[in-house]
């Protein structure tokens, strides 16, 4: 959140800013030597309290940052504690966060009303709540925000997701196995990342730092717009279908090359995984983590093993037992959601099923007529999201 005090405020705050960064550094310094974090603090306390009349909660704040800390810092946040050493409070037309930066001397710092405070506010009335603040050196303010878990009801259906790195699959799926609804997303930032690659490779040869620096920041703008608005409509999508959202549990794959990683990492998995999860647990939907194993290599009609496309056409997939024939990334976002359905059903009555890449199960697929659904494929253990598991900001 911009800040929107005065000369005599903004003087006092960068005066700050400026004394707990040159503190990190030099505490960073003197933290040789010390094999134990209560070793570490009780060498340098007293001194940082000498040297720099902070207050007690900041100095011991910026400790533990340190000694988490792998280098030296050009720009430190500070973290304010509330209500022992920030406070909030408003006026008619004004809100205020409140800092303790000394003893005994708070700075009341008047917050500007822009789209991140109106987010803020509308956050805490949906039951977050707010404990700690802190000044960035460039002297904006940041909140924390944190949440409760809350046991959240088992929607009827299932939303698959298939992510990949030329677009994203959705398939919505009743609980009987009917499919609802089929998208694609995020073609354009394909396009979009692959013109920058080309531009970018002409820039290189002219040796343009500023402009390749430019050409990145609009890059990453670009991606992370696109992002959020992908995961909106998902998400809204989730909602109007009364489906609980499924992603594979993608792990960090084996680097090929310098190309392939760059074709593979057009489309930014973990901050997409970030994201999801946090507007999954703004608007209460529970997001499923299935094993990925054999996704896009299982037949969601008759549940065969095959080779997952077809060879020489990468995106048609075709079952050899049934005769089949689709699109791979519609197969595999079918199969996400058919995971996320399985797992609601009592196997207690049936015989073990090959649903996973676990060991003491069958070596088989499960068939449509042993649970129930019409198409069954795979699944593995249900694993919800938590709260705990991303850092809201």
């Amino acid at each position: 959140m911009q800040t929107n005090g005065t000369k005599s405020k903004e003087s006092i705050l960068s005066d700050f800013s400026f004394k707990a960064t040159s503190e990190f550094n030099c505490l960073w310094d003197e933290r040789d030597f010390c094999s134990k974090f209560m070793d570490f603090h009780r060498k340098v306390y007293s001194t940082a309290k000498k040297r720099t009349s902070f207050n007690v909660q900041v100095i011991c704040d910026i400790e533990r940052s340190v000694w988490r800390s792998k280098n030296k810092t050009l720009g430190y946040t500070v973290k304010f504690n509330s209500p022992r050493n920030c406070k909030t409070f408003e006026t008619k037309s004004m809100f205020f966060i409140e800092l303790g930066i000394y003893p005994r001397n708070r700075v009341a710092i008047p917050i500007t009303k822009s789209r991140n405070f109106q987010r803020y506010t509308d956050l805490l009335r949906n039951g977050w709540t707010c404990k700690t603040y802190g000044l960035t050196s460039n002297l904006d303010i940041v909140a924390y925000l944190s949440k409760e878990d809350t046991v959240l009801l088992e929607k009827r259906n299932a939303l698959g997701i298939d992510f990949n790195a030329k677009r994203i699959a959705v398939s919505v799926l009743s609980d009987k196995g009917k499919v609802l609804d089929q998208r694609y997303f995020g073609t354009n930032i394909w396009i979009k990342r692959k013109r920058i690659m080309e531009r970018r490779s002409k820039m290189q040869s002219s040796n343009n730092i500023p402009a390749l620096r430019r050409l990145r920041t609009k890059e990453r703008n670009f991606v992370e717009t696109n992002i959020g608005q992908m995961i909106k409509s998902i998400t809204d999508m989730a909602l109007r279908f009364d489906a609980d959202i499924a992603i594979e549990n993608l792990k960090r794959f084996k680097s090929k090359g310098k190309r392939f990683n760059k074709i593979v990492m057009r489309m930014p998995f973990g901050k997409f995984r970030e994201t999801l999860a946090s507007r999954c647990f703004d608007k209460g939907i529970t997001l499923n983590i299935v094993d990925s194993w054999h996704t896009s290599k299982f037949c969601n009609h008759c549940g065969a093993v095959g080779k997952g496309h077809e060879s020489g056409n990468y995106a048609l997939f075709r079952c050899k037992e049934c005769g089949v024939e689709l699109n791979s990334d519609r197969n595999a976002s079918k199969n996400v959601a058919l995971k996320c359905l399985l797992e609601r059903k009592d196997f207690t009555n049936h015989k073990p099923f090959q649903i996973s890449n676990r060991e003491g199960l069958s070596k088989r697929p499960c068939l449509s007529y042993e649970v129930g659904l019409p198409n069954v494929a795979v699944q593995h253990a249900y694993q919800p999201m938590k709260a705990s598991d991303f850092s809201p900001r």
